[in-house]
Protein backbone atom coordinates (compact mmCIF):
# COMPACT_ATOMS: atom_id res chain seq x y z
CA UNK A 1 0.00 0.00 0.00
CA UNK A 2 1.60 3.51 -0.95
CA UNK A 3 1.86 5.82 1.46
CA UNK A 4 2.29 9.22 1.46
CA UNK A 5 5.43 9.75 3.42
CA UNK A 6 8.65 12.00 2.86
CA UNK A 7 11.71 9.39 3.80
CA UNK A 8 14.74 11.40 4.32
CA UNK A 9 17.17 9.00 6.16
CA UNK A 10 17.97 5.56 5.87
CA UNK A 11 16.13 4.61 9.25
CA UNK A 12 13.26 6.82 8.03
CA UNK A 13 12.80 4.78 4.99
CA UNK A 14 13.02 1.17 6.57
CA UNK A 15 9.90 2.31 8.59
CA UNK A 16 8.03 4.06 5.30
CA UNK A 17 8.90 0.00 4.27
CA UNK A 18 7.43 -1.31 7.25
CA UNK A 19 4.09 0.87 7.11
CA UNK A 20 3.30 0.42 3.29
CA UNK A 21 3.66 -3.42 4.27
CA UNK A 22 1.27 -3.67 7.43
CA UNK A 23 -0.84 -0.81 7.60
CA UNK A 24 -4.62 -1.50 7.54
CA UNK A 25 -6.63 0.42 5.15
CA UNK A 26 -8.36 2.86 8.35
CA UNK A 27 -4.75 3.96 9.82
CA UNK A 28 -3.31 4.33 5.52
CA UNK A 29 -6.25 6.98 4.95
CA UNK A 30 -5.00 8.58 8.49
CA UNK A 31 -1.46 9.13 6.95
CA UNK A 32 -1.83 10.22 3.17
CA UNK A 33 -5.02 12.44 4.10
CA UNK A 34 -4.67 14.01 7.56
CA UNK A 35 -7.30 14.22 10.29
CA UNK A 36 -9.81 17.04 10.30
CA UNK A 37 -9.80 18.24 13.81
CA UNK A 38 -11.30 21.84 14.93
CA UNK A 39 -9.15 24.50 16.61
CA UNK A 40 -9.58 27.94 17.08
CA UNK A 41 -13.60 27.48 14.93
CA UNK A 42 -12.01 26.73 11.93
CA UNK A 43 -11.35 23.05 10.38
CA UNK A 44 -7.53 22.09 10.34
CA UNK A 45 -5.86 19.02 8.78
CA UNK A 46 -3.70 17.22 11.15
CA UNK A 47 -0.94 15.60 8.89
CA UNK A 48 2.17 13.50 10.76
CA UNK A 49 5.53 13.24 9.55
CA UNK A 50 8.26 10.36 9.80
CA UNK A 51 10.74 12.85 11.13
CA UNK A 52 7.73 13.86 14.06
CA UNK A 53 7.85 9.48 14.77
CA UNK A 54 11.34 9.71 14.83
CA UNK A 55 11.45 12.36 17.67
CA UNK A 56 8.47 9.96 19.09
CA UNK A 57 10.20 6.84 19.14
CA UNK A 58 13.07 8.30 20.60
CA UNK A 59 10.92 9.85 23.80
CA UNK A 60 9.14 5.80 23.87
CA UNK A 61 13.00 4.44 24.00
CA UNK A 62 13.87 6.92 26.81
CA UNK A 63 10.90 6.17 28.45
CA UNK A 64 11.95 1.62 28.28
CA UNK A 65 15.66 3.24 29.35
CA UNK A 66 14.14 4.38 32.25
CA UNK A 67 11.96 1.13 33.38
CA UNK A 68 15.84 -0.90 33.24
CA UNK A 69 15.38 -1.84 29.62
CA UNK A 70 18.36 -1.69 26.94
CA UNK A 71 17.40 0.82 24.51
CA UNK A 72 19.95 -0.63 21.86
CA UNK A 73 18.78 -4.14 21.92
CA UNK A 74 14.60 -3.05 21.65
CA UNK A 75 13.06 -5.50 18.98
CA UNK A 76 12.54 -4.34 15.83
CA UNK A 77 8.52 -5.33 15.84
CA UNK A 78 8.47 -3.15 19.05
CA UNK A 79 9.76 0.09 17.49
CA UNK A 80 7.48 -0.72 14.40
CA UNK A 81 4.72 -0.51 16.77
CA UNK A 82 5.51 2.58 17.85
CA UNK A 83 5.40 3.78 14.34
CA UNK A 84 1.96 2.66 13.70
CA UNK A 85 0.49 3.45 17.16
CA UNK A 86 1.67 7.54 16.55
CA UNK A 87 0.47 7.62 13.21
CA UNK A 88 -2.52 5.86 14.54
CA UNK A 89 -3.11 8.05 18.00
CA UNK A 90 -5.15 11.27 17.44
CA UNK A 91 -3.99 12.87 20.42
CA UNK A 92 -0.72 13.43 19.01
CA UNK A 93 -0.27 16.56 16.70
CA UNK A 94 1.72 16.92 13.84
CA UNK A 95 1.94 19.90 10.90
CA UNK A 96 -1.76 21.20 10.58
CA UNK A 97 -3.04 22.54 7.15
CA UNK A 98 -6.11 24.58 5.98
CA UNK A 99 -8.20 22.77 3.40
CA UNK A 100 -7.02 24.35 0.29
CA UNK A 101 -3.64 22.13 1.61
CA UNK A 102 -1.53 25.86 2.36
CA UNK A 103 -0.02 25.05 6.17
CA UNK A 104 -1.76 26.65 8.69
CA UNK A 105 -0.05 28.92 10.70
CA UNK A 106 -1.96 30.99 13.95
CA UNK A 107 -2.82 34.66 14.09
CA UNK A 108 -0.82 36.56 15.81
CA UNK A 109 -3.06 38.40 18.64
CA UNK A 110 -2.88 42.17 18.60
CA UNK A 111 -1.61 44.27 21.26
CA UNK A 112 -3.40 47.54 22.03
CA UNK A 113 -1.89 49.97 24.52
CA UNK A 114 -4.15 50.45 27.44
CA UNK A 115 -5.09 54.17 28.87
CA UNK A 116 -3.30 54.50 32.01
CA UNK A 117 -6.49 54.45 35.18
CA UNK A 118 -6.11 57.53 37.22
CA UNK A 119 -8.14 56.18 40.55
CA UNK A 120 -10.78 59.34 41.66
CA UNK A 121 -9.91 60.52 45.26
CA UNK A 122 -13.51 60.31 47.02
CA UNK A 123 -14.62 63.90 48.20
CA UNK A 124 -13.81 65.25 51.74
CA UNK A 125 -16.85 64.83 53.88
CA UNK A 126 -18.46 68.50 54.87
CA UNK A 127 -19.31 69.20 58.44
CA UNK A 128 -22.86 68.94 58.84
CA UNK A 129 -24.82 72.54 59.69
CA UNK A 130 -26.05 72.98 63.44
CA UNK A 131 -29.45 72.56 63.78
CA UNK A 132 -31.98 74.91 65.52
CA UNK A 133 -34.07 73.60 68.32
CA UNK A 134 -36.80 74.22 65.99
CA UNK A 135 -35.30 71.94 63.48
CA UNK A 136 -34.64 69.32 66.31
CA UNK A 137 -38.54 69.39 67.36
CA UNK A 138 -39.41 68.30 63.09
CA UNK A 139 -37.18 65.98 63.03
CA UNK A 140 -38.50 63.68 65.26
CA UNK A 141 -42.13 63.14 64.33
CA UNK A 142 -43.96 60.37 65.58
CA UNK A 143 -44.17 57.84 62.23
CA UNK A 144 -46.12 54.65 62.30
CA UNK A 145 -44.12 51.87 62.12
CA UNK A 146 -43.22 50.20 59.20
CA UNK A 147 -45.44 47.16 57.80
CA UNK A 148 -42.96 44.09 57.79
CA UNK A 149 -41.94 42.56 54.53
CA UNK A 150 -43.52 39.36 53.72
CA UNK A 151 -41.32 35.99 53.18
CA UNK A 152 -43.43 34.25 51.61
CA UNK A 153 -42.12 33.22 47.89
CA UNK A 154 -44.49 34.48 45.20
CA UNK A 155 -46.16 32.20 41.60
CA UNK A 156 -43.52 34.88 39.80
CA UNK A 157 -40.76 33.68 42.22
CA UNK A 158 -41.33 29.80 42.05
CA UNK A 159 -41.67 30.46 37.90
CA UNK A 160 -38.42 32.22 38.29
CA UNK A 161 -36.55 29.43 40.07
CA UNK A 162 -38.13 26.70 37.78
CA UNK A 163 -36.96 28.74 34.79
CA UNK A 164 -33.59 28.97 36.36
CA UNK A 165 -33.42 25.25 36.79
CA UNK A 166 -34.37 24.69 33.04
CA UNK A 167 -31.52 26.57 31.91
CA UNK A 168 -28.58 25.24 34.11
CA UNK A 169 -29.90 21.83 33.25
CA UNK A 170 -29.54 23.11 29.18
CA UNK A 171 -25.88 24.22 30.06
CA UNK A 172 -24.57 20.82 31.51
CA UNK A 173 -22.63 18.78 28.82
CA UNK A 174 -24.71 15.97 27.47
CA UNK A 175 -23.24 12.76 29.03
CA UNK A 176 -20.96 10.19 26.92
CA UNK A 177 -21.56 6.65 26.39
CA UNK A 178 -19.19 3.93 26.51
CA UNK A 179 -17.90 3.17 22.87
CA UNK A 180 -19.45 -0.85 21.36
CA UNK A 181 -15.68 -1.46 21.27
CA UNK A 182 -14.99 -0.97 24.67
CA UNK A 183 -18.47 -2.34 25.75
CA UNK A 184 -17.58 -5.74 24.28
CA UNK A 185 -14.22 -5.93 26.23
CA UNK A 186 -15.62 -4.71 29.48
CA UNK A 187 -18.11 -7.83 29.13
CA UNK A 188 -15.67 -10.22 28.39
CA UNK A 189 -13.14 -8.63 31.14
CA UNK A 190 -16.00 -9.22 34.26
CA UNK A 191 -16.73 -13.01 33.07
CA UNK A 192 -13.05 -13.30 33.27
CA UNK A 193 -12.39 -10.74 36.15
CA UNK A 194 -8.66 -12.00 37.15
CA UNK A 195 -7.42 -12.70 33.22
CA UNK A 196 -5.81 -10.37 30.60
CA UNK A 197 -7.80 -9.88 28.37
CA UNK A 198 -6.57 -8.96 24.60
CA UNK A 199 -8.80 -7.92 21.92
CA UNK A 200 -8.01 -8.35 18.52
CA UNK A 201 -8.38 -4.93 16.39
CA UNK A 202 -7.41 -5.17 12.92
CA UNK A 203 -3.98 -5.58 12.74
CA UNK A 204 -3.39 -5.68 16.41
CA UNK A 205 -4.08 -7.15 19.87
CA UNK A 206 -4.98 -4.61 22.32
CA UNK A 207 -5.09 -4.83 26.22
CA UNK A 208 -7.05 -1.89 28.03
CA UNK A 209 -7.52 -0.45 31.91
CA UNK A 210 -5.66 -1.76 34.62
CA UNK A 211 -3.60 -4.83 33.00
CA UNK A 212 -2.14 -2.38 30.21
CA UNK A 213 -0.97 -0.50 33.19
CA UNK A 214 0.56 -3.55 34.68
CA UNK A 215 2.18 -5.50 31.40
CA UNK A 216 3.51 -2.09 30.22
CA UNK A 217 5.59 -2.36 33.46
CA UNK A 218 6.52 -5.42 32.75
CA UNK A 219 7.08 -6.21 28.94
CA UNK A 220 8.92 -3.70 26.38
CA UNK A 221 5.56 -2.16 25.58
CA UNK A 222 4.34 1.30 25.35
CA UNK A 223 1.75 2.39 27.45
CA UNK A 224 -1.00 5.01 25.79
CA UNK A 225 -4.78 5.14 25.78
CA UNK A 226 -7.68 5.36 23.29
CA UNK A 227 -11.10 7.34 23.35
CA UNK A 228 -13.44 4.81 24.19
CA UNK A 229 -15.97 6.98 24.31
CA UNK A 230 -15.64 8.39 28.43
CA UNK A 231 -14.65 11.48 29.44
CA UNK A 232 -10.72 10.84 29.78
CA UNK A 233 -8.67 7.93 27.82
CA UNK A 234 -8.54 4.67 28.72
CA UNK A 235 -4.96 2.92 29.02
CA UNK A 236 -3.85 0.99 26.39
CA UNK A 237 -0.93 -1.09 25.34
CA UNK A 238 -0.73 -3.05 22.22
CA UNK A 239 1.47 -5.23 19.63
CA UNK A 240 0.90 -6.61 16.44
CA UNK A 241 -0.67 -9.93 15.40
CA UNK A 242 2.46 -11.30 14.01
CA UNK A 243 4.42 -10.86 16.59
CA UNK A 244 1.25 -12.32 19.33
CA UNK A 245 2.34 -15.81 19.89
CA UNK A 246 6.06 -13.86 21.64
CA UNK A 247 3.93 -11.72 23.74
CA UNK A 248 1.43 -14.03 24.27
CA UNK A 249 4.13 -16.23 25.82
CA UNK A 250 5.76 -13.81 28.14
CA UNK A 251 2.22 -12.71 29.33
CA UNK A 252 1.36 -16.24 30.59
CA UNK A 253 5.44 -16.77 31.75
CA UNK A 254 4.63 -13.80 34.02
CA UNK A 255 1.81 -15.89 35.80
CA UNK A 256 -0.84 -14.25 34.07
CA UNK A 257 -3.71 -16.08 32.80
CA UNK A 258 -4.56 -14.75 29.35
CA UNK A 259 -7.97 -14.65 27.01
CA UNK A 260 -7.89 -13.63 23.74
CA UNK A 261 -10.66 -12.40 22.04
CA UNK A 262 -10.42 -12.71 17.64
CA UNK A 263 -11.74 -10.47 15.30
CA UNK A 264 -14.89 -13.22 14.99
CA UNK A 265 -15.54 -12.56 17.99
CA UNK A 266 -14.36 -15.91 19.42
CA UNK A 267 -12.86 -16.20 22.95
CA UNK A 268 -10.04 -18.21 23.99
CA UNK A 269 -8.56 -18.98 27.36
CA UNK A 270 -4.40 -19.69 27.67
CA UNK A 271 -3.88 -21.13 31.28
CA UNK A 272 -1.07 -19.93 32.86
CA UNK A 273 0.45 -23.19 33.32
CA UNK A 274 1.22 -23.78 29.60
CA UNK A 275 4.33 -24.98 28.53
CA UNK A 276 6.16 -21.95 27.36
CA UNK A 277 9.76 -21.27 26.31
CA UNK A 278 11.37 -18.57 28.41
CA UNK A 279 13.78 -17.60 25.75
CA UNK A 280 11.32 -16.84 22.83
CA UNK A 281 8.21 -16.91 24.50
CA UNK A 282 6.49 -19.66 22.61
CA UNK A 283 3.80 -21.44 23.82
CA UNK A 284 4.72 -25.32 23.15
CA UNK A 285 2.92 -28.17 22.67
CA UNK A 286 3.37 -31.89 23.75
CA UNK A 287 5.34 -33.04 20.83
CA UNK A 288 7.71 -30.03 20.64
CA UNK A 289 8.43 -30.24 24.27
CA UNK A 290 9.37 -33.97 23.56
CA UNK A 291 12.02 -32.78 21.01
CA UNK A 292 13.14 -30.19 23.15
CA UNK A 293 14.47 -32.12 26.32
CA UNK A 294 13.19 -35.47 25.99
CA UNK A 295 11.53 -34.55 29.51
CA UNK A 296 7.70 -35.13 29.32
CA UNK A 297 7.27 -38.32 30.71
CA UNK A 298 5.89 -41.64 28.77
CA UNK A 299 4.42 -44.90 29.80
CA UNK A 300 6.94 -47.52 30.77
CA UNK A 301 6.26 -51.02 29.36
CA UNK A 302 7.95 -54.15 30.82
CA UNK A 303 9.96 -56.21 28.56
CA UNK A 304 9.07 -58.94 30.94
CA UNK A 305 5.53 -58.84 29.78
CA UNK A 306 3.99 -59.88 26.38
CA UNK A 307 1.52 -58.67 24.48
CA UNK A 308 -0.93 -61.30 24.14
CA UNK A 309 -4.03 -59.27 22.72
CA UNK A 310 -3.60 -60.27 18.78
CA UNK A 311 -4.57 -64.00 20.21
CA UNK A 312 -7.20 -66.02 20.44
CA UNK A 313 -7.64 -66.14 24.68
CA UNK A 314 -9.76 -69.20 24.21
CA UNK A 315 -7.46 -71.13 21.94
CA UNK A 316 -4.94 -70.11 24.16
CA UNK A 317 -6.65 -71.94 26.94
CA UNK A 318 -7.60 -75.01 25.09
CA UNK A 319 -4.01 -75.57 23.95
CA UNK A 320 -2.56 -75.07 27.47
CA UNK A 321 -4.79 -77.74 28.39
CA UNK A 322 -4.12 -80.69 25.49
CA UNK A 323 -0.01 -79.66 25.76
CA UNK A 324 0.00 -79.65 29.82
CA UNK A 325 1.14 -76.14 31.03
CA UNK A 326 4.15 -76.62 27.87
CA UNK A 327 2.87 -73.47 26.19
CA UNK A 328 5.89 -70.28 26.52
CA UNK A 329 5.56 -67.01 24.76
CA UNK A 330 8.35 -65.37 23.51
Amino acid sequence: MKLNLDAKTNEERKVKAYLEANAFEALAGKINNGVRIQKGGRTLINRKTLAGFMKYACDEAKKQAEKGAQSACIDDAVVYGWAVHYFEEDSIEGTLYNEDGTEHKAPVPKVTAKAPTVKAAPPKPQPKPQMSMFDLLDANPEEPAAEEPDDEPTDEDYAEAAEQLDEEEKAKPPKRTVSPMYQKYLDIQEKYPHAVVAMRLGDFYEVFGKNAELLANELPLTLTGRDCGLESRVPMIGFPYHTAEMYFGKILSNGHTLVVMENDDEVRELPAEQNVDLETGEILSEEEMREFDGDVDEPDIADDEPDISAFDTEALAALDELLGNEITLR
